[in-house]
């Protein structure tokens, strides 16, 4: 896009003190700068941010900046400033920003003089490299403690002798003899003169930044072409995620939203922004809580705040991201459930013009409550100190949740379709077995857009059967071939996210409920299996075959000896008898699905291979039985 002839720009030149005035929430000159809200998050990381502020100390040239002068917002204001929208020069602005705010942070040993460091070392008495090292690091860390460059904080070459007789010469700072040398160096010219030039040229690099010209471009054409601008610029550099894009494009895409929780999800993305002290245009249009629950907000908006509530309220399904940082739920979701291709994305704000906004929110979650309630009996209770482990990918779950939404509501009217009972049972039963097979089967692997796609175009959860017996052996059997190459590890604990958890978790269902807390047990102790593992090789230490999930541990948590082995050893102390012995055998053999006659009378790496393909058996026929129900049976 080109910008039009008849835009006017001018081309200034600015130092960075007067940029810094003008960003602040109350400047002190006569140019104010604020934030669009299309602007995106900060993403700049402080490698970058001190790359820019070294590239200015060495006179390479600067990046324009492009303003936006809104007269009218200048004219309403009537404070006589010019009043600009920051368009371009954001990561720039706000790492210059950050640099003057906390200069002493941007200090590295790569600022350190080798000639300064020897001079010091000289006066030390310690030349060796291991001291100049020293030397280096009780600098860089006795700048960096200083909060700016004034002497208020400590900046004085009287401060900085005390540190390097501390960490370099290692007199602590109670010694007795501490006072003596701090007079000693204190009275040597040559070092404090060395001292002095050092804080001196250190300080001056700050002027030297607010001092350093910027090009500013000053655009006053028509300010709608704003977002195409943004969006045109932003092609180069750190690319927008196509969810910032949208930002942009869809400004003029503006509803009210009526869940307040959505709208303070967004005020979170803006006050990232105000909390690096830029003023905010969307700030001045509502500066009061009052004020934010009633005006207008984007399309992307409402996608970004829906995205986090997701996240926030079904940890079982969403992944939570950043406060800042816009959660691509939000965005799939709706896409999808409205019947639109998630390539298509750009599309939406169009497509769903006329559809009642709060009601569609209130739709897809229904949806959302629908698959997440089928499937806590398998994901297990919602983690309160712990992250959450999530097995499926994002356009996976998202599939669903628009099946089930399309089948309950019209698009249009969003009515409750006359086939849902029928559909409801349908998918009640499907879900549970489509989510294990696609997992296990890893048919999400790469790109999940034409997938999306494919799945709500043919309906396939709700007009496609579940895998067959038959086929559940199959799809079982061909994981866990590839497993059990792809886990002969050597750790002897268990990551949560595996999909050995969620198979476990199918199986074990019943025994555990939706909600209970669980431990992962191994059958066999890994005590007895570390002297079989072959040198320098991984191990089956965390074989499905070998694990259970069990509410309480009891004698089995960090158990060293199999159930078998506890039992008998109580028996033969008389604190059991036979009976007993046989009756607790066939409690723990339901607890494990694993009988006694399962465990090899004498471990070795063969009778040891040999167990777990007996218990992968057993395993196997117990998920068959326990979704039964479920599974279709073969055509004939």
């Amino acid at each position: 896009m080109a910008i039009s002839r008849n835009a006017a720009i001018e081309v200034e030149v600015w130092p960075v003190s007067k940029l810094m005035d003008a960003v602040a929430k109350n400047p002190s000159g006569n140019s104010r700068i604020t934030i669009p809200p299309f602007q995106r998050r900060l993403v700049w990381n402080q490698q970058t941010r001190k790359a820019l502020i070294d590239s200015i100390r060495n006179g390479y040239p600067f990046g324009s900046i492009l303003l936006y002068e809104d007269v009218k917002r200048g004219q309403e204001a009537g404070d006589g400033r010019h009043h600009f929208s920051l368009i371009d020069g954001l990561q720039r602005t706000q790492a210059l920003k950050d640099y003057v705010e906390r200069q002493n942070g941007y200090f590295t040993r790569a600022d350190l003089d080798d000639d300064f460091v020897d001079t010091i070392a000289k006066h030390l008495g310690k030349e060796t490299d291991e001291h100049r090292d020293r030397i280096r690091s009780a600098i860089v860390e006795w700048v960096k403690g200083r909060r700016n460059f004034d002497a208020a904080s400590g900046w004085s070459d009287s401060n900085l002798t005390k540190s390097l007789i501390e960490k370099v010469l290692r007199y602590p700072a109670d010694s007795l003899l501490l006072p003596k040398m701090f007079f000693e160096f204190s009275s040597n010219d040559d070092f404090n003169r060395a001292l002095g030039d050092f804080l001196d040229k250190t300080r001056s690099q700050v002027n030297f930044i607010l001092d350093a010209k910027i090009p500013v471009l000053r655009f006053a054409g028509d300010a709608s072409k704003l977002p195409d601008i943004f969006e045109l610029i932003n092609t180069h550099g750190t690319q927008l995620s196509k969810y910032e894009v949208f930002a942009a494009r869809w400004v003029d895409e503006r509803n009210p939203i009526s869940n307040h929780r959505i709208i303070e999800a967004i005020w979170k993305k803006y006050d990232a922004l105000a909390d690096e002290g830029f003023a905010l245009d969307v700030v001045e249009d509502a500066p009061d809580p009052a004020k934010r629950l009633t005006q207008e907000y984007s399309l992307f908006d409402f996608l970004f705040g829906f995205g986090q509530l997701l996240a926030d309220d079904y940890p079982r399904l969403f992944t939570a991201p950043k406060d800042d940082r816009p959660s691509s739920a939000g965005f799939n979701l709706v896409t999808a459930c409205v019947n639109l291709k998630i390539q298509d994305m750009d599309k939406l704000a169009q497509h769903i013009q006329g559809i009642d906004l709060d009601k569609l929110e209130q739709c897809i979650v229904e949806s959302v409550k629908f698959v997440d309630r089928i499937m806590r009996p398998v994901l297990g209770p919602v983690r309160k100190y712990k992250a959450q482990p999530i097995f499926h990918s994002e356009m996976m779950i998202v599939a669903f949740i628009a099946t089930v939404f399309q089948a309950r509501y019209t698009i249009n009217g969003l009515q409750e379709n006359d086939t849902w009972p029928r559909d409801r049972k349908l998918l009640k039963r499907n879900l549970l077995m489509f989510y294990l097979s696609e997992i296990l089967h890893d048919d999400w692997r790469g790109s999940g857009d034409s997938k999306v796609n494919d799945r709500l175009r043919d309906f396939r959860y709700l007009h496609l059967k579940p895998p067959s017996e038959e086929r559940w052996r199959q799809i079982l059997d061909d994981w866990y071939a590839d497993h059990l190459i792809e886990r002969s590890d050597r750790k002897q604990y268990i990551l949560d996210k595996r999909t050995e958890y969620l198979l476990l978790r199918y199986i074990f269902a019943d025994q555990l409920g939706p909600n209970a807390k669980y431990h992962v047990e191994h059958v066999i102790p890994t005590e007895q299996l570390l002297p079989l593992k072959p040198k320098n090789e991984g191990w089956l230490y965390n074989s499905i075959s070998n694990l259970a999930l069990i509410k309480d541990a009891g004698e089995l948590k960090y158990n060293k000896e199999t159930y078998v082995e506890i039992l008998r050893r109580r028996m033969n102390a008389g604190e059991i008898d036979q009976n007993v012995f046989l009756q607790q055998c066939e409690s723990f053999n339901r607890l494990l699905l694993c009988p006694p006659s399962t465990f090899p009378s004498k471990l070795t790496v063969n009778s040891y291979e040999g167990f777990l393909s007996q218990r992968w058996e057993l395993l196997k026929n117990a998920f068959i039985k326990q979704y039964h129900n479920f599974i279709p049976a073969a055509p004939a």
